[in-house]
C-alpha cells in the first residue's frame, strides 16, 4: 500500500470518526434538549399546581372571611333589632301601667307574693301604685321605687325579697323574650 492509500485510509477513518462524533453529539444534544424540556414542563406543572393550590386557599380564606363578616353584620343587626324591640316593649309596659287592667295584674302579683313570703310581707312600689296596693291589703314600706311597673316584696323579717318589677321580670325572662321576638320577625 502506498503512502497515498495509507493517507486516504487515515483520512477516511478520521472522517468516519468525526461523523460518528457528530452523530453522538446530535444524539446527546437531542437527549439534553428533551431532558431540559421535560424538566421545564415538570417545573411549570409544579408551579401551576402550587399556584392553583395557593389560589384555592386564598379564595377559601377570602370567602370564609366574607361569610364571617356577613354573620357578624347579621348578628349586630339582629341585636340592634332586639334592643329596639325590648325598648318598645318597655314603653308598652309603661303605657300598660297606666291602664285599668294593670290593677288586676297588681292584685295577681300581690297574691303570688303573699303566697311565697307570707301575709306579713311589706311592699316597695312606685308612688302611683301605692294607693292601689293599699286598697288590695298590702303593707307599703316605701312608695318611691323607680320602676316602670310592678313592685318589690320583702318578708316580715327582711331576709327574703321577691322582685316583681317589670324590669326584673324582663331581665329574668330575657332569653325567652328574645327567642319570642326572633320568632315574630
Amino acid at each position: 500500500m502506498g503512502a497515498e492509500a495509507l493517507l486516504n485510509e487515515v483520512e477516511e477513518k478520521r472522517r468516519r470518526a468525526i461523523e460518528e462524533l457528530e452523530r453522538e453529539y446530535e444524539v446527546k444534544k437531542s437527549q439534553l434538549r428533551e431532558g431540559t424540556e421535560a424538566r421545564k414542563r415538570s417545573i411549570l406543572d409544579a408551579a401551576s399546581s402550587r399556584a392553583q393550590a395557593q389560589a384555592s386557599r386564598e379564595r377559601t380564606r377570602v370567602v370564609g372571611a366574607a361569610k364571617l363578616e356577613a354573620k357578624k353584620l347579621i348578628f349586630e343587626a339582629t341585636e340592634k333589632m332586639l334592643e329596639q324591640n325590648l325598648a318598645q316593649l318597655k314603653e308598652v309596659l309603661a303605657d300598660y301601667s297606666r291602664t285599668a287592667e294593670y290593677k288586676n295584674l297588681l292584685s295577681a302579683m300581690l297574691r303570688h307574693a303573699v303566697s311565697r313570703l307570707g301575709e306579713d310581707c311589706t311592699v316597695s312600689c312606685r308612688q302611683p301604685d301605692g294607693n292601689i296596693l293599699r286598697e288590695l291589703g298590702a303593707k307599703i314600706s316605701s312608695s318611691d321605687l323607680q320602676t316602670i311597673g310592678g313592685f318589690k316584696v320583702a318578708s316580715k323579717d327582711g331576709t327574703l325579697e321577691l322582685d316583681l318589677t317589670f324590669e326584673e321580670l324582663l331581665r329574668s325572662h330575657d332569653d325567652d323574650i328574645r327567642a319570642a321576638l326572633l320568632e315574630v320577625k
